[in-house]
């Protein structure tokens, strides 16, 4: 059953913080408030009583986004708790007149709300893309129907404000949440250089070839936060090699026509070059985006498994010959 994830989007500038406590919610059976859980002999407090106000005065890191998900009262069952995934992995599985917080990083993330009882495990149905800012806290209202239906809305503080007031804090027994954000570019040391011995800048002696292994979603040009890392490499290597240059090669499948193919791996890459320079400091001088669409295949387009290699974007990295 297919559900709407609709999404009314709404500036929030908001410098406070919430306690970030994500985790998961493990469903079995429970006292008749909901508060206490039991699977297997073994219990735990599924909730907790949190004043909201006293939370809201915490202060967000800049370097972090906060988000607070908020479920209406509607009495429906625990199969219909609802599975809220950020970036393609598992928040929390959110019960009707509950609260609860998740820490997230900065950027473009990926939200989405399924009921428990559909049982596919998939962390993207009908997922939408936000783009948070660091230091903020935002606020989604998750409604939910007896038949499994959600709806996920991004609502201003003021109108989060009154529906917190009569919510208890979720809490969770077992986490299985893994940070969402890229891991940071390992910082070069800083070398302080002899009066008498001048640090030598190293030489990228051969042209290197780094598949980047970014993975898009069918006809889109966004690069997921999931695979900043990848994109992490990269940077760090050209910091390693300071006087390198980068070409960012973009090649898709034969499937669609051949302009099209080839304007899509162009956006593609230049998604690649704008991640370097804004979320890696990398200079714009030292790249170069180059989408070739399906002209250069290095499997057979008869395949799912050749398709897919064929679908790839990789880095050139070669040492600038006009500082030379």
């Amino acid at each position: 059953m297919n559900k709407i994830l609709r999404k009314n989007i709404v500036a929030i500038i908001l410098p406070i913080t919430l306690l970030g406590m994500p985790s998961c919610a493990v469903i079995g059976g429970a006292d008749s408030e909901g508060r206490t859980q039991h699977v297997d002999g073994v219990m735990w407090n599924n909730k907790k009583s949190i004043d909201f106000k006293e939370v809201l005065k915490q202060e967000v890191a800049s370097d972090k986004t906060r988000l607070v998900f908020i479920r209406k009262n509607d009495n429906h069952s625990e199969q219909t708790s609802t599975n809220i995934s950020i970036n393609n992995r598992f928040q929390v599985s959110l019960h009707a007149n509950n609260y609860t917080v998740v820490d997230s990083c900065v950027g473009i993330n990926q939200l989405s709300a399924q009921a428990t009882g559909f049982k596919n495990n998939n962390l993207l149905a009908d997922k939408q893309d936000y783009q948070l800012q660091g230091g903020q806290t935002y606020f989604f209202y998750v409604e939910m129907d007896g038949t499994g239906e959600s709806t996920l809305t991004q609502i201003t503080p003021d109108s989060a404000s009154p529906l917190l007031a009569n919510k208890s804090y979720q809490s969770h027994q077992i986490s299985r949440v893994v940070p969402n954000c890229p891991a940071p570019v390992a910082a070069m040391p800083t070398v302080t250089p002899s009066l008498t011995v001048e640090k030598e800048t190293p030489v990228l002696t051969e042209k290197v070839t780094i598949d980047l292994e970014v993975l898009f979603e069918t006809d889109k040009a966004v690069v997921r936060p999931e695979y900043y890392a990848k994109v992490a490499e990269l940077a760090e290597f050209m910091t390693q090699y300071p006087n390198t240059v980068v070409t960012i090669e973009g090649h898709t499948d034969s499937r669609g026509k051949d302009s099209y193919n080839q304007a899509l791996s162009q956006r593609r890459v230049n998604a690649v070059k704008e991640v370097l320079i804004s979320q890696f400091g990398v200079a714009e001088d030292r790249l170069t985006a180059i989408g070739y669409g399906e002209s250069q295949p290095r499997a057979s387009n008869d395949t799912v498994e050749g398709r897919q290699l064929n679908r790839r974007v990789i880095a050139v990295v070669e040492e600038n010959l006009a500082k030379s």
